[in-house]
């Protein structure tokens, strides 16, 4: 699995553009997350990467307003799955912007065009995802103590490959809520949002009937950030949420969706977080439209010094599916998905960056889904220069 670290991180100060190139190389033993007892396809499960990117980040700030955008481009080929090799691109851009003492928010736009994740589809064949997200968010202090805040995004997924863009799709988010903040800087307060999700092609169900697998999601949630202490916070955003669909109102559910997530910095060296959710999450699939995801990560990063970091993540996911085939047949469906990772970070010189990491992926359940269980292990080394 390709791994790129940020290349933004080692900007120079005095400059406003910064351009940038890297270099990756990694190895993925499972790249098509093919079940264990897969002998893979042409006998060939792994699959060795190489990417080479270029782009150029801009970051500067007008007064008290902060702009940002980075383009970049990357081209990235394969040993043996020659079919795969494909360019990718990410385009951003990012205003933080303010209007005196009460008014501040963010807008932007991002398009993003990388190779689909097999995770949940069944294909050898290259499947090149474009993403395109825009998003628009204020706050109103009204009140030392109060704050109102509203915004909203669109996203639009499509898929260049004919079998699998059934799920060429667009998400509209919309949101509004109330905060009381205290002078420690945490805050306790309350958020309404409306989710869409719109596709442009009926599915097909167990019983052969045509459906509209888009939905329509509410939810009414309390948001609380807690300043445990001057490094530590606590971060909650759950409520009650619930999942309604235009027919087959057999797939409609709703429950209580929650997110906590803990950070903290140690002695100026480590620095952790963790979280643990319950959420609704699409699923890119012809069998199942969504499901149900409980689980819980953790990360941590240590400085040994200010050229070497090391970093180490874990992360634990059950899915519940819904939708569809299960709705139409009644069948309990899930799997769970661990997930590890291992890297360090040197740099020797202030424009240059090296990096290596190794992961693991294990996944249980779902055979029906097409990739059974299966386990996938890779690693990656990346050379990241910065002018």
């Amino acid at each position: 699995m390709l791994c790129m670290l940020s290349t933004g991180g080692a900007q120079a100060a005095e400059d406003a553009f910064h351009p940038f190139v890297s270099l990756g190389y990694s190895r993925d033993n499972n790249l098509f997350r093919l079940p264990d007892s897969s002998p893979g396809y042409d006998g060939q499960r792994e699959d060795t990467l190489r990417t080479v990117e270029a782009g150029l980040l801009f970051d500067k700030t007008y007064g008290r307003q902060e702009f940002s955008v980075q383009a970049k481009t990357n081209n990235v080929s394969f040993d043996h799955f020659k079919a795969l090799d494909y360019n990718g691109k990410d385009i951003s851009g990012d205003w933080i912007w303010h209007l005196g003492n009460q008014f501040d928010g963010r807008a932007g736009v991002q398009y993003t065009q990388v190779l689909a994740p097999y995770t949940d589809v069944v294909t050898r064949d290259r499947n090149i995802r474009i993403q395109r997200h825009e998003y628009l968010n204020g706050n109103w202090l009204f009140h030392p103590s109060w704050r109102l805040h509203a915004g909203g995004t669109h996203d639009r997924y499509s898929y260049d490959l004919v079998s699998l863009n059934y799920n060429n799709r667009n998400d509209d988010m919309a949101e509004a809520g109330v905060d009381y903040l205290a002078t420690s800087g945490s805050y306790i307060g309350l958020q309404a949002r409306k989710l869409k999700s719109r596709y442009d092609q009926m599915r097909t169900a167990a019983n052969g009937q045509l459906l509209d697998p888009g939905s329509d999601q509410t939810e009414l949630k309390l948001r609380l950030l807690w300043k445990v202490t001057g490094i530590s916070e606590l971060e909650l955003s759950g409520g009650n949420a619930k999942r309604t669909h235009a027919f087959f109102t057999e797939r409609d559910s709703s429950g209580f969706n929650a997110r906590l997530q803990a950070r903290t910095l140690l002695d100026g060296q480590w620095s952790a977080q963790g979280a643990m959710w319950r959420e609704f999450s699409p699923v890119e699939s012809s069998i199942v439209s969504y499901s149900l995801n409980t689980g819980a990560s953790l990360s941590a990063i240590w400085a040994f010094s200010s050229k070497l970091q090391m970093n180490a993540s874990s992360r634990y996911e059950r899915r519940d599916f819904k939708g569809l085939f299960v709705q139409a047949t009644g069948i309990q469906l899930d799997d769970r998905t661990h997930d590890n990772s291992l890297g360090v970070v040197y740099v020797p010189y202030r424009r240059v960056q090296l990096s290596a990491s190794a992961f693991r992926q294990s996944r249980s359940g779902a055979p029906i889904l097409g990739n059974a269980g299966f386990h996938a292990n890779g690693v990656s080394l990346n050379v990241n220069l910065q002018y």
